[in-house]
């Protein structure tokens, strides 16, 4: 667990994440011990909530046994008040728990939950834990188990597993609550695609992690340093000066922090030069609008970029940021992108992973910016939802990706995905006339409703989704699946997956990346696919970057046979225009087709 977490919980927790912290010494009694002799302990002691009782060694029974206050005293009292004359004088291994569950302290707190969730439901939530150690025997409430995991999962949800730092999520809560004189600091690090495509990801990602250690190191307590996600980073900042001095800090402090970027990376005998442009955004007050604040950074950022990088500019709020030279989308911009053809899609296989078929594909819009090039998604999307413009794009996504799929079916025939998966915004998702515009689409592709799976966002509300329902319902009456998206990358994933009914549920990548090094990852994914399949739902892993996660995927699958579980990744193929998947297929020739 983490330094956070120990804080969150208020109690010490083991570096190495087991279960020892939470467990509490317990008295050992033997077999033979008299039934009253333990109804006296328990009478005498209201702390006593447990007892453990030796293995029964005459017998050759080497299992330990639980006495639990609450049942114990129960038998003992009687239906007519009489257990105490019937039980009294007999041994207490006669009501001992001889199939209570055993663990050894070491374990980690993944793998105590999942050895209580594999139990039978009416013992799950009842019993105690019996630790048999060199140290001696003690307890564990499963209570205490499941809260920390809990807490310990809600605290991953909000940190990017890569740097360790705070994910965009946390960022933007912390952002806008915050109150007060702040500043903000966007960076991004330069020609980090030349990096990637030069050295590999694993050398690219340890970059990144070395910007967030710097990053880390430049912040003072009460600051919080974040990955939003690539190669960008933001800092939200507590300027310890007067409003008068503000800009001049900024300054100041952006020069210490890029000098800080732009140090030399040492990565074993390779030395790679430290590239970042950095912008600052500073208010002398709360600002009416956190998300704008934010955007002034980033825009200076571009600035900075603009003007060469490893560089930094700064705006007040009031004056013209230094070296600024791009600019927020409007409406205008954004019909213009769309009626020139601006708005392509990018399309990535999904595969089913015991046939490794490619079952279906997953629409992925990017911009073909006049100036910045091709934009991926979180360059702006935001800023297309501030724009009141989600709901548009929404629907030029799928009709595009819909009449893609009829020319695959034209091509292809049965060969052809089964599927197109399209995302659905907020914005979307909540438009009166969402049914009409979706089965219209389909219409006009002239493709069955039963090739579209919508993709609904995990972080909609309850009451976004209760207000969409009858849309949704609409739409899978007509044979349209519905799947929930990112399931794990926020706290209402698991409420949604109770209250929707859905056809296919989508496992956030931050748990299939770790499912291979941390027991907890894959505890959490075995627990998804294990709830999908109660609810009749398919699976699907994102961010399946190796064949290692793929091979654990498998074998996940093959424990449930008859449950369909997808893979999606770059270990089955990264999103790339219609035209390369069709050469791909084409030359594949029957080896890994399309179905």
């Amino acid at each position: 667990m983490s330094v956070d977490l120990r804080a969150a919980l208020g109690e010490p927790v083991s570096e190495t994440g087991d279960v020892s912290h939470l467990s509490r010494p317990v008295r050992v009694v033997a077999p033979d011990t008299p039934c009253a002799d333990v109804d006296e302990a328990f009478r005498t002691d209201p702390g006593l909530s447990c007892l453990a009782v030796s293995p029964r060694l005459t017998a050759g029974d080497q299992r330990w046994g639980l006495v639990s206050r609450g049942p114990f005293l129960t038998a003992m009292a009687g239906r007519l008040g009489y257990g105490r004359a019937v039980y009294g004088r007999q041994p207490v291994s006669v009501l001992a728990d001889w199939e209570a569950l055993v663990i050894s302290p070491r374990v980690t707190l993944g793998q105590a939950a999942q050895r209580i969730l594999e139990r039978d439901r009416a013992a799950r939530y009842s019993e105690v834990l019996v630790l048999d150690d060199d140290n001696g025997t003690s307890c564990l409430e499963v209570e205490d188990v499941l809260r920390c995991l809990a807490a310990e999962l809600a605290h991953k949800a909000l940190t990017d597993p890569l740097t360790g730092l705070a994910n965009r999520e946390h960022f933007l809560r912390q952002l806008d609550v915050t109150r007060g004189p702040l500043a903000l600091v966007y960076v991004d690090v330069d020609d980090f695609k030349a990096i990637n495509d030069g050295f590999g990801h694993s050398t690219g990602d340890k970059v990144l992690q070395t910007v967030a250690e710097r990053l880390r190191g430049a912040v003072r307590p009460g600051d919080l340093a974040a990955r939003l996600g690539g190669d960008e980073f933001a800092l939200l900042l507590r300027p310890p000066v007067e409003e008068s001095d503000l800009v001049s800090w900024a300054r100041g402090m952006g020069q210490r922090l890029l000098a800080c970027l732009t140090e030399p990376v040492h990565l074993g005998g390779r030395v790679l030069p430290g590239q970042a442009s950095v912008g600052v955004a500073v208010t002398a007050q709360t600002p009416g609008d956190p998300g704008a604040l934010l955007h002034e950074a980033d825009l200076a950022m571009y600035g900075a970029k603009a003007a060469g990088g490893s560089r930094c500019a700064v705006v007040d709020g009031s004056a013209s940021p230094c070296t600024i030279t791009a600019h927020a989308p409007d409406r205008t911009e954004l019909h213009a992108a769309l009626a020139q053809g601006r708005f392509v899609l990018n399309f990535q296989p999904i595969c089913e992973v015991l046939t490794g078929q490619v079952t279906s594909t997953e629409a992925l819009v990017r911009w073909e910016h006049p100036l910045r090039g091709l934009l991926a998604p979180g360059a702006f999307l935001s800023d297309v939802v501030a724009a009141g413009f989600a709901a548009e794009l929404d629907a030029h996504v799928l009709r595009a990706a819909l009449t893609q799929q009829a020319r695959w079916r034209a091509e292809f025939g049965e060969g052809a995905p089964r599927a197109v998966n399209v995302n659905l915004s907020v914005p979307g998702l909540l438009r009166d006339d969402l049914a009409h515009v979706v089965l219209a689409a389909l219409d006009a592709a002239g493709v069955p409703p039963q090739v579209l799976h919508l993709e609904l966002p995990e972080i909609a509300t309850s009451a976004q989704l209760n207000a969409a329902a009858s849309s949704l319902a609409a739409l899978r009456e007509a044979g349209v699946a519905i799947a929930l998206d990112d399931v794990g990358s926020g706290a209402a994933g698991l409420a949604h997956l109770r209250d929707l009914r859905l056809d296919g549920v989508k496992i956030d990548r931050r748990y299939v990346a770790g499912m291979l090094t941390d027991e907890r990852d894959a505890a959490v994914v075995r627990m998804l696919v294990a709830m999908a399949h109660g609810l009749g739902a398919a699976v699907t892993a994102e961010g399946v970057e190796t064949s290692a996660h793929l091979q654990a995927l498998r074998e996940l699958a093959e424990e449930r046979p008859g449950h369909l579980v997808h893979a999606q990744g770059f270990a089955l193929g990264r999103p790339v225009p219609a035209a390369e998947l069709n050469e791909q297929w084409r030359a594949a020739a029957g080896a890994v087709t399309p179905r």
